[in-house]
């Protein structure tokens, strides 16, 4: 989330408009001292009550957002499968949908990123201010030549960078890797972003697998990491384990660079498996790596192209600008 709104912090000054973030954590209240990339640092929560509008990503302090004079834009990052699991699960401690059931209504305008979150929530938009705006990233930063290439050993080299939740389980990927490699002997998997509060839990799937075979079809297994790009320019594709065809952002990341895409559902990319199917997904990593290997092939190109046509953050912004104006009036 925090790269996402420095895209759109950098490209809405790009179009012109004075676009600052302010960090919702009391520790960051004075704003942070360091820059991040030369040019991003956040402002202080004082500087941030200055704004005419103020958009939640994550939260807004009571603090900043008690001036009703003010507007506010809500963009809702977590999937509602999600966020209504962890009602169910916490037995309504935690009521994630009903919060973005009650941002929907008391904000002036709310924006979802996915035609699968708008048809949910256009259940339940009394008051007609949901907006859809594609998800999108900054291109420039993953079609930078500048940035090194991490040199793997075996190819195809696979990236999984999913986190776990109820509608992404990086799971069925690891244990297709032995299909994989049967029908690809040099295929291997690459974890990337796994959460370490599961670290005795990815330890008991790998080493607890008969020849600890798993652990051998997987080149590296990492938790948590700052910057991706090398790793992702020096892979061949990555795995979308969400459900419901979601891409997140490290598949646009991907895709900006020519990697192909398998996943469970959606219109980005031709290679779609069966839910949590095994053989399929093996399938279609074959499939994969075909057409990327083939003489003349445009996989590459093709998925490059897709990227900057529906994932350019410069376009999406110009949509939330329009956003911006109608709740101004």
């Amino acid at each position: 989330m925090y790269e996402s709104v420095k895209d759109q912090v950098r490209h809405e000054r790009l179009a012109g408009i004075q676009s600052d973030m302010a960090e919702p954590d009391d520790k960051h209240k004075e704003g942070r001292a360091e820059t991040d990339d030369g040019w991003f640092s956040p402002i202080s929560w004082e500087e941030a009550k200055k704004a005419d509008i103020q958009v939640l990503h994550s939260w807004i302090p009571e603090e900043i957002k008690k001036d009703k004079t003010k507007k506010h834009i809500a963009v809702l990052h977590g999937p509602n499968e999600h966020m209504l699991w962890k009602e169910f699960t916490s037995n309504r401690t935690d009521e994630a949908f009903n919060l973005h059931l009650r941002i929907l209504w008391t904000y002036d305008a709310t924006i979802v990123h996915y035609d699968h979150e708008w048809d949910i929530l256009k259940l339940y938009d009394e008051k007609d201010r949901l907006h859809l705006v594609p998800n999108s990233i900054d291109l420039e930063r993953y079609q930078n030549d500048s940035v090194m290439v991490w040199k793997f050993w075996h190819h195809p080299a696979i990236l999984s960078c999913d986190t776990v939740r109820i509608e992404k389980l990086p799971a069925q990927i690891i244990w297709a890797m032995k299909k994989i490699n049967e029908r690809i002997p040099g295929a291997r998997l690459n974890l990337f972003s796994l959460p370490l509060e599961g670290i005795s839990t990815w330890r008991n799937m790998f080493c607890k697998a008969k020849g600890r075979t798993l652990e051998s079809l997987c080149e590296n297994i990492q938790f948590e990491i700052n910057d991706l790009r090398p790793f992702m320019r020096g892979a061949d594709m990555i795995f979308n384990n969400n459900m419901n065809g979601i891409y997140s952002r490290a598949q646009m990341e991907m895709m900006a660079m020519g990697k192909p895409v398998i996943a469970y559902n959606g219109k980005y990319t031709p290679y779609i498996a069966r839910i949590w199917d095994l053989d399929s997904i093996a399938e279609q990593v074959e499939r994969c790596w075909r057409d990327l290997t083939a003489e003349g092939s445009t996989v590459s190109a093709d998925t490059r192209a897709y990227a900057c046509e529906n994932f350019d953050r410069a376009k999406a912004v110009k949509l939330d600008i329009t956003i911006y104006e109608k709740v101004l009036g």
